[in-house]
């Protein structure tokens, strides 16, 4: 059952939120402003910030704007879309249904989503919210199949078209473990389809309310109007995250996997519900919690929408978020009672994502409790075979996908390799392998792809298979 709080409860509770002693004053709050400086002026998008000691929020601040175009400043108010936070809410209502006896943790999702009917595997809700289904991901395939993220809309529909295509799995369920965002589209859909109402309708009676989370919720359309709501930016020129910007907004019709939006005071008062268990109670947040384990045995650091990890010898619980112009970290530590929340609007390049920013806050915080920062691996340099054009040439030709219903075409220009298709720019093939080549252009959001090109018996390429990071087996036949 759900644990609501009475009125006089919440009264107290939300006092006692906003008045917990902790260390506000410099060097603090100083150290934590010098992180966000490079963002903290007038001509730049920027982030939102709480810090959170004992459920309580104990430094919050806004750097930047919210809106360029209108200088409207951002405040710990404002409204972000936070992208993959969304997965440990949808995986809050799935365990708010299992509490409630309607479905079980181990039900072939068979049983709730038809559309999976051309993959025999049994895959479990479980498998789904551990990504270890071998389910392959909505982002990557989409992108494949021609739409252009942040400037073609992606719908359900477009999804549940491309999940009823499916013919593989990247893995037998429970091999190994592989993100995939398609994994919490189906389980909100199991929400919709199990309590018979949208999951944001579920999830902000049975999780926002209660909790007080006043500023959040799922969008089920891109075009939704949000009261206080930050626009997303990048930049024009990579490494995208410095002026001169231009706005970028996430075009999702689908709830699940992304589309919630929020604020870092309401993420607080997400935080304080893991040691209060005001919603789930303890058994589902400690299932959420709980490793994912694969049929050999082993266990992988991920649990329900969270990841499971350590920083600097101290335990961790986190997630973070990356769609269009925007970036969102939530990094616990739930032994020292201590989180972050972090809300950027603005495309950050990967080396300076709001998780690297949340740590940063830790060692301010933490620091004498933090052991030393590990030392970083070299990188590994491949040193590939380049064969002649002439052997280029037997490449050339037109590629068919029956599963994502595209056709590619690779040929020759300027005695190299490139791959065509409609909407995109060629993109450039680098030999890597026999028969293996990579590009680095693949698409402005997923830049990274592998061709691993197949022969038939007389030794003829006859197609290739597409991988992507999370999308992978993609399989085109040669049509001429």
């Amino acid at each position: 059952m759900i644990r609501i709080a009475t009125i006089a409860g919440l009264a107290t509770m939300a006092l006692a939120y906003f008045l917990v002693p902790g260390r506000t004053a410099p060097p603090y709050g100083t150290q934590v402003d010098e992180i966000f400086a490079q963002w903290n002026h007038p001509d730049s998008p920027g982030c939102a910030v709480a810090v959170i000691e004992a459920g309580g929020i104990v430094y919050k601040r806004g750097y930047g704007k919210a809106d360029l175009e209108h200088n409207i400043p951002i405040t710990p108010a404002t409204v972000f879309h936070a992208a993959s936070l969304a997965k440990q809410f949808t995986a809050m209502s799935i365990m708010l249904l299992v509490e409630q006896g309607r479905l079980s943790l181990d039900d072939d999702v068979h049983t709730y989503i038809d559309e999976l009917r051309g993959l025999g595997a049994s895959i479990t809700i479980r498998d789904m919210l551990h990504h270890i289904s071998g389910i392959k991901d909505q982002w990557e395939l989409v992108t494949i199949a021609g739409w252009r993220m942040s400037d073609d809309v992606v719908t359900r529909s477009d999804v549940l078209d491309l999940v009823k295509r499916m013919t593989s799995l990247h893995f037998p369920p429970r091999e190994r473990f592989l993100y995939s965002n398609t994994n919490y589209l189906l389980a909100g859909l199991i929400v919709e389809r199990v309590s018979k109402r949208p999951l944001s309708e579920f999830a902000r009676e049975n999780i926002f309310q209660p909790l007080g989370m006043a500023h959040t919720t799922f969008t089920d359309n891109h075009d939704q109007i949000i009261a206080n709501h930050a626009y997303g930016y990048r930049g024009t020129q990579p490494p995208f995250d410095l002026p001169p910007f231009l706005m970028r907004m996430p075009n999702y019709d689908l709830t699940g996997p992304t589309n919630l939006l929020t604020t870092v005071e309401d993420l607080a008062r997400w935080e304080r519900n893991f040691d209060d268990k005001t919603v789930g109670g303890e058994t589902a947040l400690k299932e959420m919690q709980t490793p994912a384990r694969l049929s050999n045995g082993t266990t992988f650091p991920y649990g329900f929408g969270l990841e499971l990890t350590s920083y600097r010898g101290l335990k961790t619980v986190e997630h973070d978020g990356r769609d269009a112009g925007y970036r969102s970290h939530l990094l616990r530590f739930p032994d020292q009672h201590f989180a972050v929340a972090c809300l950027c609007n603005l495309a950050l390049r990967d080396s300076n994502l709001p998780g690297k920013l949340a740590r940063s806050i830790a060692d301010v915080y933490l620091a004498d409790l933090l052991g030393p920062t590990p030392a970083q691996p070299p990188p590994v340099v491949a040193a590939p075979r380049q064969p002649a054009p002439a052997d280029l040439s037997k490449y050339t030709g037109r590629y068919y996908s029956e599963e994502i219903d595209a056709t590619y075409v690779i040929k020759m220009q300027n005695s190299s390799l490139v791959l065509t298709r409609p909407k995109f720019p060629a993109a450039d093939l680098e030999p890597h392998a026999d028969d293996t080549f990579k590009t680095d252009h693949f698409s402005e959001v997923y830049p990274l792809a592998t061709l691993r090109f197949t022969r038939d018996a007389q030794g003829s390429v006859s197609g290739f298979f597409l991988d992507l990071d999370r999308a992978k087996n993609v399989q085109f036949t040669r049509s001429s």
